[in-house]
């Protein structure tokens, strides 16, 4: 559909946004499904004869069985020039030589399968009336895993089963083996399979292909017909929404406080929590029931009685793994358990890029790149959904800093914020697919988020086609009518904490005086309810059983292995010597456990208990300060049987670097508590902790450093410390995953996700008012992100010339590593850059390869991370691995006709350990391209 460009009408808008999802599929065809099957790639591929072949035949999916990486890249272009979907499904995904299946869809994908489960893909496809869930394995997946996956993600669709699959399995759960072809079926009435010859060339020769056709069932009908998990989310919702009351859809559009209004009662039917819509049984819609969960399942004060989760490590933690795998796997972690606790909505999916290392909700959010935190946060919403939870996307937009959050307006331009915040987010989306975006608290040039109808109507529902809804934050509606027409479509808990319900008695005076359309309102209904279809609240509903505690620990514990970052480590004072003797760990609190942030997110009820240090203020909101009951102490001396570990509490400076003088390694734990709603007042460590260090450092020359941090601190003493270890907030296996590093019983291969700036004077805004809890000055109304606009992190740096403390990717292992041959290929948007990393020292480690676009003399950006991949190699192992570059962080974003625009002109590709560090360099030649 066209993009607006010029502001709009409401009523113009709201029309716009209505059509955007039927926009964006395809007519529906016959009632069938079709898949096109090849048993090779063409030596030559014509789009326009292939495209034309496919629309005769109506063919929904193209797959071609057994593909060389380098002939799938001919695939994905062909996908590019049809507009169809692609997909390269191979067990081994970064191998530059690796072989697979690639599938090319023409049908919208609702859901994908993806680094959970290498080599068994699943797609679930909509063609605006029915629902498939296709499996296609690559050559040498798991056939077990091929069923096993899809019992986890079928949904009582129709489901398609090509390649590869375990008969036994199959056929003992209800599969049907195909006729003719290799693979099975459920779900469809009947299946044929035919030769078809298809010309993919004007004067080639015809291939042969076969073409399999599936018969979708006959509708369910009957009192309850949107209870057919044969149809798509949208068609059930479509049939629901016709049979709803005024009041039921009312009922819809707004929650209540799940832990009742000032202390009394919780609503009837909420099981405690942040948000509680009550179900209309007549139809039989299931209450949503929301939980926060920006590091686990919450649990407020205890409310519900015996329920535990997994404190789960920061997101800067997650970030700094630069593993989507770890991401997915900690999204699916809170996912399962939010499942277990009876909830189906969960408020996790931050995404907020780091613009300033003081804002206290940094610990929720995945650094300042766009391309990372987007993938990252993406992975993470999608472990989320598919435990069959509702993930929101949060907090969009802009909202960067949490001083006077309700307030500030948070000013940049459109170019600039389309290629920092808002690309962050695309790229979410697009990973994730998140079913509910959670609009800001602030404003953004003058507007609040839950009122922007360029975010919320022109961006999001137009622009990116999103089919779900829109939900407030907790406090962040002011009106009824404007907010509904700009694009909100629920509001959170606004009895308690907005001024008033606008989305009852306010919206049902603009619905019933024409002012907001009859259909807006039930557009708003019907994205709350194909959102829930989608996701399973209706055919899956949660059960309160109790969490996999052991599979929580592990999620936990690889998250702080794989995200902490080895900073410093000078003489090689880390990994401890297995023969050390005695060793003092000085502060932090580290005899009983590990810190974590304040506000909404905090998870204080685990399997292992609640909090280990109670007392320590704040202890009201946005405290208590917590700390997870994970001792690096008693870690420590599980993992070093042999040695004495002492400890000291560190309020005594010269008590304790009387204890290090007296010791072979002095461990000082240095702690930074931060907090929702509130933001740091500076950068630097609290309590008298840099004097702490560096009295112990003084008086022991093998000084080790471990940081629980918000993120970047100022590192006054870093020149006498020689190691130095960034844990961030590291969860309820912290302890452990410290130890284990400190050790060398895992070798570190965290990548910072930020830039460590020495001081705030290398900030864009060194300062700021109204940090803190008792500022001296008033916050501003503003703040001017148009200082650095998408100059966020080392950008900034970049274009700035300034050299901070650690640069963005930095990260040290106990092991080296080495790049050779790289070699750049450039073909429109595709960028594909190949690469030999060889693990040149003494133990088994993982490295992360970063792919950067340094841009023409005089670009506004000078540099851009445009792909990344972490490899785990041997001693002397070498592999050949490939990284494409997202092409939307090789373009720029034209505000005149709202597209992403490839400028041409002369680039160098970097394969870098850093943002300043490149290590192999490539010039490349860009052709002017559109992105698609």
């Amino acid at each position: 559909m066209k993009t607006i460009t010029k502001p709009l009408v409401l009523t113009t808008a709201i029309a716009l946004s209505l059509a955007a999802t039927a926009a964006a599929a395809p007519a529906a065809g016959p009632d069938a499904f079709t898949v096109l099957r090849l048993q090779q790639v063409p030596a030559t591929l014509d789009a326009a004869t292939v495209g034309a072949q496919l629309q005769t035949l109506d063919v929904d999916a193209l797959t071609v069985e057994d593909v060389e990486r380098a002939e799938a890249d001919r695939l994905v272009a062909l996908a590019d020039a049809l507009g169809y979907t692609a997909r390269f499904i191979t067990v081994d995904p970064a191998a530059a030589g690796s072989r697979g299946r690639v599938v090319l869809s023409r049908l919208p994908v609702e859901a994908a399968s993806g680094v959970e489960a290498p080599g068994v893909s699943y797609l679930r496809l909509n063609d605006g009336r029915h629902v498939v869930a296709l499996y296609a394995p690559a050559p040498k997946a798991d056939p077990a895993r091929v069923v096993d996956t899809a019992a986890q993600t079928r949904m009582g669709a129709p489901a398609l089963l090509l390649g590869a699959v375990d008969t036994a399995r199959a056929e003992a759960t209800g599969y049907v083996a195909l006729e003719g072809a290799a693979g099975y079926r459920q779900g469809f009435s009947a299946a044929r399979a035919q030769d078809v010859k298809l010309q993919v060339s004007a004067n080639g020769k015809p291939l042969t292909a076969q073409l399999l056709t599936l018969d979708y069932t006959a509708p369910v009908g009957g009192a309850t017909p949107w209870m057919d998990t044969g149809l798509s989310a949208d068609a059930r919702a479509r049939l629901l929404v016709a049979q709803m009351t005024v009041d039921e859809k009312f009922q819809m559009l707004h929650s209540y406080f799940g832990l009742g209004k000032d202390g009394g009662p919780l609503p009837e039917g909420a099981v405690g929590s942040a948000g509680f819509v009550p179900g209309v049984p007549r139809l039989g819609i299931p209450a949503q029931q929301s939980a926060d969960a920006g590091v686990g399942v919450t649990n407020p004060g205890g409310i519900r009685k015996g329920d535990i989760a997994t404190a789960m490590p920061s997101g800067p933690s997650t970030a700094s793994s630069w593993n989507p795998q770890i991401a997915y796997t900690g999204g699916a972690t809170m996912g399962r358990e939010a499942w277990q606790q009876r909830f189906n909505i969960l408020l996790a999916g931050s995404v907020n890029l780091q613009r300033d290392p003081r804002n206290g909700r940094n610990f929720e959010y995945a650094g300042e790149d766009p391309l990372l935190a987007g993938r990252m946060v993406g992975e993470s919403i999608r472990g989320v959904q598919r435990q069959h939870v509702i993930s929101t996307m949060k907090h969009f937009a802009l909202n960067d800093m949490e001083t006077s959050r309700n307030f500030h307006s948070a000013e940049i331009g459109e170019q600039a914020m389309r290629e920092s915040d808002l690309l962050a987010f695309e790229i979410a989306l697009e990973e994730g697919k998140p079913g509910s975006v959670m609009c800001s608290y602030n404003k953004i040039n003058g507007t609040y988020g839950c009122e922007h109808d360029y975010l919320m109507n022109q961006v999001l529902k137009q622009e990116w086609k999103f089919p779900g809804y829109v939900m407030s934050d907790w406090g962040g509606v002011h009106s009824g009518s404007k907010a509904a027409l700009a694009g909100l479509d629920q509001q959170s808990a606004g009895e308690v904490f907005d001024k008033a319900v606008y989305f009852d008695e306010p919206l049902r005076l603009a619905v019933a005086g024409g002012v907001v359309p009859q259909a807006r309102l039930d557009d708003m209904v019907a994205r709350i309810l194909r959102t829930m279809f989608a996701h399973g609240n209706f055919d899956l509903p949660p059960e309160h059983v109790a969490i996999d505690v052991q599979a929580g620990f592990d999620a936990a514990q690889r998250t702080v292995e794989e995200g902490s970052v080895l900073l410093r480590n000078e003489r090689n004072v880390l990994p401890l010597a297995a023969d050390v003797k005695r060793i003092v760990v000085i502060g932090g609190h580290a005899d009983k456990g590990v810190i974590g942030g304040g506000g909404s997110s905090h998870v204080g009820y685990t399997a292992r208990g609640t909090n280990a240090v109670p007392g320590v203020l704040p202890t009201t909101w946005p405290g208590p300060v917590i700390f997870h009951p994970s001792s690096p102490l008693e870690a420590l001396r599980a993992e070093l049987p042999n040695a004495t570990i002492d400890y000291v509490d560190g309020t005594n400076v010269a008590a304790a670097a009387r204890a290090a003088a007296a010791a072979e390694v002095a461990i000082v734990f240095a702690t930074q508590w931060s907090a929702e709603s509130v933001d740091l007042p500076h950068m630097r460590l609290p309590d008298n902790q840099d004097a702490l260090i560096a009295g112990v450092a003084k008086a022991n020359p093998n000084t080790v450093v471990v940081l629980e941090t918000n993120g970047p601190v100022e590192l006054p003493w870093l020149q006498q410390v020689p190691a130095l270890l960034q844990a961030w907030y590291p969860g309820i296996r912290g302890g452990e995953g410290i130890a284990a590093l400190l050790t060398g019983k895992v070798n570190p291969s965290g990548r910072l996700p930020v830039t460590w700036p020495v001081d705030a004077s290398q900030l864009p805004r060194p300062e700021v008012n109204g940090l803190g809890f008792n500022p001296k000055h008033k916050p501003d109304e503003t703040i001017n992100y148009d200082i650095e606009g998408a100059n966020v992190g080392y950008k900034w740096f970049a274009a700035k010339g300034l050299v901070p403390q650690f640069a963005f990717g930095h990260g040290l292992s106990y092991t080296q590593f080495a790049y050779d041959n790289l070699s750049v290929v450039a073909d429109g948007q595709r960028v594909l850059a190949t690469v030999d990393v060889r693990n040149t020292g003494m133990v088994a480690g993982a490295d992360v390869a970063q792919l950067y676009l340094k841009l023409p003399e005089g670009s506004a950006t000078p540099i851009r991370l445009v792909g990344f991949q972490k490899v785990t190699l041997q001693p002397g192992e070498t592999r050949r691995i490939q990284i494409e570059a997202e092409p939307k962080t090789l373009a720029s974003f034209d505000t005149a006709d709202k597209q992403w625009k490839i400028a041409a002109g002369q680039y160098e590709v970097q394969l870098s350990r850093s943002a300043s560090e490149p290590l192999q360099r490539v010039p490349v030649q860009l052709e002017a391209t559109v992105v698609r």
